[in-house]
């Protein structure tokens, strides 16, 4: 959760280079064709400087009236991006391949560095008992093209969840690999 201002600064260094080139012509040519990356990059710092104002939105007026302008920015540009991601729901090293149909849900925990390829949902089931639970996620858990993490579960650290695999049940041992719909656990050296 960013409650400072060096958090806010410290969150955003980690993340840029998860998307902009450290080599300054790279950078330059990035933003000259406006490459995907610097799009979910612009997106994801309003993401966390929305956090920021959020996390300090009861301290005045003001702080609220800023929370609320950082909001819509950042929801009207991960509208057009097709990315649906609350604040306070990912820590730091959160990095995004693709944009393009993502969502997660509000409730949803998610750990340190993990990645989202693309058409990703995390989220509570909608029908039936325990409508409204949503996923834990561990550390250095990587979702594939059109993975997907339903109800509340967890998901250990190390985890990878295979493209197109569809999560429905807790996955307490790290370092495995999810796979299938729905998905079950594949040790790494059965692949």
């Amino acid at each position: 959760m960013i409650t400072t201002k060096t958090e806010l600064r410290r969150v955003l260094d980690q993340e840029k280079p998860l998307y902009i080139p450290t080599d300054c012509g790279d950078r330059w040519y990035a933003y000259l064709i406006n490459k995907p990356c610097v799009k979910i990059w612009h997106w994801q710092k309003l993401l966390r400087k929305s956090e920021y104002w959020f996390n300090n939105r009861h301290r005045s007026p003001l702080h609220y009236l800023r929370f609320l302008w950082i909001y819509r920015r950042k929801n009207n540009a991960g509208r057009r991006l097709g990315i649906e991601i609350s604040e306070n729901t990912f820590d730091v090293g959160l990095k995004i391949h693709h944009e393009g149909n993502i969502v997660v849900n509000g409730n949803a925990t998610v750990g340190r560095n993990c990645i989202l390829h693309g058409t990703n949902c995390i989220g509570n089931r909608g029908v039936g008992e325990g409508t409204f639970d949503t996923p834990v996620i561990g550390d250095n858990v990587d979702f594939g093209v059109g993975a997907c993490a339903i109800g509340g579960i967890t998901i250990a650290s190390d985890t990878i969840v295979g493209a197109g695999a569809v999560v429905v049940k807790s996955s307490l041992e790290p370092g495995v690999t999810l796979v299938g719909v729905p998905a079950r656990p594949v040790r790494r050296t059965e692949q």
